[in-house]
């Protein structure tokens, strides 16, 4: 009894067998946002450097294009009056290059001596440097006008035209319209480069027209350039094209513009 007695004096205290409530920490924010070691950078725009570059180039292009001007073409690399360093080249030169300021009407024969084709030719160049160039041969009949805002390249057999200036319509003669003078004057110009002796200058009677005359040495042989006083092309012998003048007039013939 004495023991029950006890027992009831001394209950057993809750606080021994209860857990001390648990506080819980909590939720930081941290465990859902990125460290920031591991924040993914963000996208820089790209424009800004490649509008960068561009204008460097664009400047670059500007300031190359102040000091050095437009590129040139082959043949603007020696200009029309430059002396070639040989007086007998440069008589005969400067003669081909003034022919755009000349009037006159000229007859030409043509020897192609690739095919051995023969072509006749009429040049007539009047004021304003209006110009008809007339070619034909066995299988073309074609005529040139430049005539101020008029171009036109037409088949004299069928009568037929198109509005600009075409030089494939003679390709066969391996000749472009300006063989009267221009084109052989830049020919002349290479061949005073490649030149491989003296050149030999003459003076000639062409189709009762004076002309001065000069032979160049060149690596195919000798090519042989004559022109009139103004300009016009008397006569060219070379290992591909042979060119003489057969008639020559001071004034141009009017009717030659007639299509």
């Amino acid at each position: 009894m004495a023991h029950r007695s006890h027992l009831r004096q001394s209950p057993v205290r809750q606080t021994l067998t209860r857990r001390p409530p648990t506080r819980r920490p909590p939720i930081r924010q941290t465990l859902t946002r990125r460290s920031p070691t591991h924040r993914t950078p963000a996208r820089r725009p790209v424009a800004r450097p490649l509008r960068r570059v561009a204008a460097a180039l664009t400047a670059a292009t500007v300031l190359t294009g102040c000091f050095t001007g437009e590129r040139p073409s082959f043949e603007d690399e020696a200009p029309e009056s430059a002396s070639t360093g040989d007086p007998a080249i440069d008589l005969v030169l400067r003669r081909l290059e003034s022919v755009d300021r000349a009037q006159f009407t000229a007859a030409f024969q043509i020897d192609t001596k690739f095919g051995t084709l023969r072509s006749t030719a009429q040049v007539a160049q009047a004021a304003g440097q209006r110009l008809t160039v007339t070619v034909a041969n066995e299988t073309v009949n074609t005529r040139f006008v430049d005539d101020g805002d008029d171009e036109r390249t037409c088949d004299l057999n069928t009568a037929e035209c198109e509005a600009e200036l075409n030089d494939a319509r003679i390709s066969n003669t391996q000749l472009s319209r300006e063989f009267y003078g221009p084109s052989f004057a830049r020919r002349l110009r290479v061949s005073a480069d490649r030149r491989i002796g003296d050149p030999v200058p003459s003076s000639t009677t062409v189709a009762g027209q004076p002309a001065e005359c000069v032979e160049v040495p060149v690596s195919g042989g000798i090519e042989t350039y004559c022109a009139l006083d103004s300009g016009v092309l008397a006569r060219f012998a070379g290992a591909d094209v042979q060119i003489e003048l057969t008639a020559y007039s001071p004034t141009p013939d009017e009717s030659l513009f007639e299509t």
